[in-house]
C-alpha cells in the first residue's frame, strides 16, 4: 500500500493544512452596526442588497476561524424595529450567531425594563461598558467585557458608548441611564480582560448618530488610555484600518448594506496582533444567496410589522400637507391635538416635528409613523403671560405653529402675542403643551421661564392618533395662525 495520499486528497489536505495555519496566526471578524431595524434585502435597483439572510450566508462561507459582532443601534428606523423595540435585530444576531453586541446610544431609549427583556431572550451577550442605572449600579442584565475563542485565541471584547465626540470623557446623565467617562471604564475593562487572558483586546465604540468623530477624535483617545488593540466602530468617517498609538482603528459596516471583513494578524508565540487587513462586503443576494432559515426570522417579522402598520386609525375630510404656501396644516392639527389632549390653554410645536403630510382618506398606523417620525413626549407647562411673551419673541416664527394663540409679526418680527381671550395678560398664569423636543433645545426658553412643568410621557405621536381615535372625519385645521403685516 502506497504512504502517498490519493492524487485526489492531495487538495483537501493543502486546504486542511492552510486553514490549521491560519488557525494559529489569523482570526476574522465581520463587524456591522447601526442595522437600526433592517433586518431585512431591499431592491437597490441592481438586485436585492443587504440584510442577514445574505449576511448568514457570507459567514458561513468563512472557512478558518472567525467571530462576527455589532456596534448596536437596533430598531429605529424600520417598522420592523420600532414595534419589537429591537427584538427583530436580536433574532437575526442570534441566529448567525453573534460572539457580542455594543448597546448603541439609540438603544439607550429602552428602560431598563425593556432592555432587561430584550436581554433575556438574547443568546448574544450585549456590552455596555460605561453603562450605569440611575442608582449608579450596572445594569445586571448586560455585560461589561466578554472574552471568546477564536483559533485557539482568547479575543476579549467591551465597548463604550460616545454621546459626544465634541464634549467626550465626561459623565453623562440620560432619561433612564448614566454613561461614566470612557477612559474610566476602558481602563476597568482591560484590566479584567487581562487577567482573564485576553491575548487580543478589541473595543465595540459606538458614536451618537447625530454626529461623527473623525480620526482626530480617535488618536486622542487613544493617547489617554492603556494599549487597546483594535477599536471597532460605527463613525461613518472611519472606514479603512489606521494606527493611532499602538491601537487599530477599523469601521463597521453600516446599515446592512454591507459588513466589514477585519482580517486579524497575530503572533503565533504571543498571540498579540500585528496586523489588520480591512475590507467592506457588499451583501448582495445573488452574489452569496440568503439563508433560508434567517429568511424565516426576516419574513415573520416584516409580515407582523406590516399588518401592524396596515391599520386604520382614523379618516381625513381633506389633506393635511406639510406646507401649503405659508401655511403648515400638518403642524398646525398637531398643535390641536395636543392641547385638547392636554386641557390647556395653548400649544407650542416646533415645525421640525412632523416630517411628512397626511392624504385625505383612510389614515393608518403606518401614515401617523412617517408623519411624526420622532419619539417626542408632550410636556405641561405653567407660566405666567409676560414670561410668555418673551418665550414668543424668543423663537423664530418660521421654525413654529401654535394652537390656542396668534402670533403678530411686523415685517417679519415679531410684536405681540394673543390669545383666544385676546391680548396676553402679563400677570395671568397660562398652560402651556409642548413636545420635550422644545424643552432640551438651549435656543428656546420654554423651561427657563416656567413656573411648574411635568413630562407626561406620552408621545407626540399617541395623542395625534388619540386624535383621529376620537372622530369619524377630520376637517382641516383653521390656519392664520402667524399674522404678517407690515
Amino acid at each position: 500500500m502506497s504512504r502517498a495520499p490519493a492524487r485526489h486528497l492531495l487538495p483537501a489536505l493543502l486546504l486542511l493544512g492552510s486553514w490549521a495555519c491560519a488557525g494559529k496566526d489569523q482570526v476574522t471578524i465581520f463587524a456591522t452596526g447601526r442595522t437600526q431595524g433592517r433586518i431585512g434585502a431591499v431592491d437597490d435597483g441592481g438586485g436585492r442588497t443587504g440584510g442577514f439572510a445574505v449576511f448568514k450566508k457570507l459567514y458561513d462561507s468563512e472557512p478558518g476561524p472567525k467571530l462576527a459582532v455589532d456596534t448596536g443601534n437596533w430598531f429605529s428606523a424600520v417598522p420592523e424595529g420600532w414595534l419589537t423595540r429591537g427584538r427583530s435585530t436580536l433574532d437575526c444576531l442570534n441566529a448567525v450567531p453573534y460572539a457580542a453586541a455594543a448597546a448603541g446610544l439609540e438603544d439607550l431609549a429602552l428602560t431598563p425594563a425593556e432592555f432587561q427583556k430584550l436581554a433575556a431572550g438574547s443568546a448574544v451577550p450585549i456590552l455596555a461598558s460605561n453603562l450605569y442605572l440611575k442608582s449608579n449600579k450596572k445594569p445586571p442584565f448586560l455585560h461589561s467585557w466578554r472574552v471568546v475563542q477564536a483559533g485557539g485565541r482568547k479575543i476579549g471584547f467591551f465597548s463604550a458608548v460616545i454621546p459626544s465626540p465634541k464634549k467626550a470623557n465626561r459623565p453623562r446623565h440620560l432619561q433612564h441611564y448614566r454613561l461614566e467617562k470612557e477612559t474610566y471604564e476602558t481602563e476597568k475593562a482591560m484590566k479584567a480582560l487581562k487577567d482573564a487572558g485576553a491575548s487580543v483586546i478589541v473595543m465595540l465604540m459606538s458614536v451618537n448618530p447625530k454626529e461623527e468623530a473623525g480620526e482626530e477624535f480617535f488618536r486622542e483617545f487613544v493617547s489617554k488610555v492603556s494599549r487597546v488593540d483594535l477599536i471597532i466602530t460605527d463613525d461613518p468617517q472611519v472606514r479603512k484600518p489606521f494606527r493611532a498609538g499602538r491601537a487599530w482603528v477599523a469601521g463597521a459596516g453600516l446599515e446592512m448594506r454591507e459588513a466589514a471583513r477585519l482580517t486579524l494578524d497575530l503572533d503565533k508565540a504571543t498571540g498579540r496582533l500585528t496586523g489588520v487587513k480591512w475590507k467592506a462586503v457588499e451583501l448582495r443576494a445573488e452574489k452569496y444567496g440568503q439563508d433560508q432559515a434567517m429568511l424565516k426570522i426576516v419574513t415573520r417579522h416584516k409580515a407582523a410589522a406590516a399588518a401592524h402598520m396596515g391599520r386604520r386609525i382614523g379618516s381625513l375630510a381633506a389633506p393635511l400637507p406639510l406646507r401649503d404656501g405659508v401655511e403648515t396644516p400638518a403642524a398646525d392639527f398637531a398643535a390641536d391635538c395636543m392641547r385638547r389632549w392636554a386641557r390647556t390653554n395653548a400649544a407650542i410645536i416646533p415645525l421640525s416635528e412632523p416630517a411628512a403630510g397626511f392624504s385625505s382618506g383612510t389614515v393608518t398606523v403606518g401614515d401617523l409613523r412617517r408623519a411624526f417620525p420622532l419619539d417626542s413626549s408632550v410636556v405641561f407647562v405653567k407660566m405666567r403671560g409676560d414670561d410668555l411673551e418673551r418665550v414668543m419673541a424668543s423663537m423664530p416664527p418660521s421654525d413654529i405653529t401654535v394652537s390656542g394663540l396668534r402670533l403678530f409679526l411686523k415685517d417679519g418680527v415679531f410684536e405681540r402675542a394673543e390669545s383666544e381671550n385676546g391680548p396676553l395678560a402679563a400677570g395671568h398664569i397660562y398652560r402651556l403643551a409642548v413636545p420635550d423636543s422644545m424643552t432640551g433645545d438651549r435656543e428656546h426658553s420654554v423651561l427657563a421661564n416656567a413656573m411648574e412643568f411635568a413630562n407626561s410621557r406620552r408621545s407626540l405621536r399617541e395623542v395625534v392618533s388619540w386624535c383621529f381615535s376620537r372622530q369619524n372625519s377630520i376637517p382641516r385645521p383653521e390656519g392664520r395662525r402667524i399674522v404678517r403685516g407690515n
